[in-house]
């Protein structure tokens, strides 16, 4: 039985209409209605799946025409018509990058979609030539595009076969001629040739397209090209449970800048989007950062109103508001304790006399780069190795820093006093207002643009979260966001519209949560050797990896 997973199942008004053309109509028996495609046609069950699929038509009174040559704009459309609905077709009804595909053509939706998406990518001069008769070869490479582009992987079932004509395969198809004959879409001739140069005709083209569908699968991700609400959008779409997600720091530190294309090559991650924003004069993210069950960074300013992608320690996702509470706890040798309360991670002090307590770790840098009036430095046994005062101080790669920059006007008796070599310290942490206590991974981002599965926020819910810039909460800009489907699927979506146009692409498109990210300038998105957005020459300070 054929599989097919980019649509529906036929419906029963179909069903019925299919027992009516398969009755015998005069002498030969046809297939469908169509009346020169006898059911013994190498090529008929074949054409009456594509017929079924609405991906293919006849050419007129009943008759399909299979030894006719089939033109570039009309395979170019059977593959669109698997893809998109009608509707979404008409969005594309445009003049397009093409000189010779007006927005009048037949063909222009079609051809306009496979451009955008990266099925099709022309002659080289400016033209796609949609008329024309496409060639067996050019077959192969829409098609090994089209794998590429959605992220859909085509299996190998036959062992490599060298054609008797290999040798006239044009450079460019020879990986995708052989990738479709390996996964058995592609035969060749009798004579052991393949004719790469030679007119298809609408019978191979319509057995290799439905071949081809018969033999694609799902991979680990899907990539979505299309027009919603009339604005082109790229998105990749995965279950996060299939990958090990992380934030990748700058050259591994909080402060460091990083370029998009030496992230990925750096990480290996096979999906990475921009995320939180950062200061531009300092490279310091804003929003609390966790990663591998490690927190980077504590940024309360805007807690809980603050919005955060999260991925518990079970990798299923939610957007979440909380505030990430830290207290260090010292023991001495004594027995005594001293609790040191409101502590945060890795935020460079304001002022000299900020005697807010910090604790740092190596993802801040080597040092604290700075004096500190009292430092506390530990092992990751807890252990305190050393207390220091009115000094920089090192941060050791395993272990950290808890420090204050400036005294408090009441003087001692506290932890900074009372700390000694050979002391231990409990660091606690609690995250208030959060589902869950356990975090493996969070990120806050902002503003949260859908929730409940409807449109979310407005001009007090952004300024809540800290957003007041109109560059950020109004205007339209390219974007890049996160959503949330109601099946535990996340979809990372880059386009150029506006937070509330944005909130309603992604609602239509089928989020149940979703918040934005860093865009603009900021805005890249890769996936598995291509880029839907990018790679921009801006540097990063991190960026969201899934590999």
């Amino acid at each position: 039985m054929r599989r097919y997973v980019w649509k529906n199942g036929l419906c029963a008004l179909l069903c019925a209409l299919l027992v009516l053309w398969a009755v015998p109509a005069g002498p030969a028996v046809a297939v469908g209605f169509f009346y020169d495609v006898p059911p013994t046609a190498w090529y008929a069950s074949d054409v009456l799946a594509l017929v079924d699929k609405g991906v293919i038509q006849g050419t007129g009174q009943n008759q399909f025409s299979p030894n006719a040559p089939l033109s570039r704009g009309a395979f170019v459309t059977m593959i669109c018509k698997t893809l998109l609905s009608p509707q979404e077709m008409q969005a594309y009804a445009f003049q397009g990058g093409f000189s010779d595909v007006p927005a009048a053509h037949w063909a222009s939706p079609a051809v306009n979609w496979a451009a955008e998406s990266g099925v099709v990518n022309g002659r080289g001069d400016g033209t796609f030539a949609p008329d024309a008769p496409v060639s067996r070869q050019d077959m192969a490479v829409m098609l090994m595009n089209l794998i590429h582009s959605t992220g859909r992987q085509l299996p190998g079932v036959n062992p490599p076969a060298e054609f008797s004509d290999g040798a006239s395969i044009s450079g460019y198809a020879r990986g995708s001629v052989s990738a479709c004959q390996q996964a058995g879409v592609i035969n060749g001739y009798a004579d052991g040739s393949f004719g790469p140069h030679q007119t298809a005709s609408r019978a191979e083209a319509a057995a290799m397209y439905a071949r081809f569908l018969d033999r694609h699968v799902p991979g680990r991700y899907e990539v979505v090209c299309k027009r919603v609400n009339g604005v082109a959008v790229k998105a990749v779409e995965f279950d996060p449970h299939d990958f090990s997600a992380s934030i990748a720091l700058g050259y591994g530190t909080l402060t460091g800048r990083e370029s998009p294309a030496s992230f990925v090559s750096r990480t290996g991650a096979v999906i990475a989007v921009n995320a939180a924003f950062f200061l531009m004069d300092s490279y310091v993210p804003v929003g609390t950062m966790v990663s591998d069950g490690r927190v980077l960074i504590v940024d309360n300013q805007f807690a809980p109103a603050k919005s955060a992608f999260v991925l518990d320690g079970n990798g299923n996702p939610s957007i979440q508001g909380f505030a990430t509470r830290h207290q260090a706890v010292l023991r001495g040798a004594d027995g005594g304790e001293s609790v040191l309360e409101h502590m945060v991670v890795n935020q460079l002090p304001g002022m000299a006399w900020d005697s807010t307590p910090v604790m740092f770790t190596r993802d801040w840098g080597g040092s604290l780069t700075f004096a500190a009036s009292d430092a506390v430095v530990v092992g990751w046994d807890g252990v305190v190795r050393e207390v220091l005062h009115d000094t920089d101080a090192a941060i050791p790669a395993d272990g950290y820093v808890i420090q204050r920059r400036g005294r408090p006007g009441e003087g001692g008796g506290g932890f900074f006093e009372l700390a000694q070599p050979g002391d231990t310290v409990e660091v606690r942490r609690y995250y208030e207002g959060a589902s869950t206590q356990d975090i493996r991974l969070s990120i806050g981002l902002g503003p949260r643009i859908v929730k409940d599965g409807a449109v979310y926020g407005d001009a007090g819910t952004y300024a809540a979260e800290g957003f007041r810039d109109p560059g950020i909460t109004v205007y339209d800009a390219r974007r890049s966001c996160i959503g949330i489907k109601k099946d535990g699927k996340v979809m990372l979506l880059t386009a150029n519209t506006n937070l509330r146009d944005l909130g309603k692409i992604l609602v239509a498109m089928g989020c149940q949560d979703a918040v934005n990210c860093d865009g603009g300038g900021s805005t890249n998105l890769y996936v598995d050797g291509r880029w839907l957005y990018g790679p921009q020459t801006r540097p990063l300070n991190q960026m969201l990896v899934f590999q």
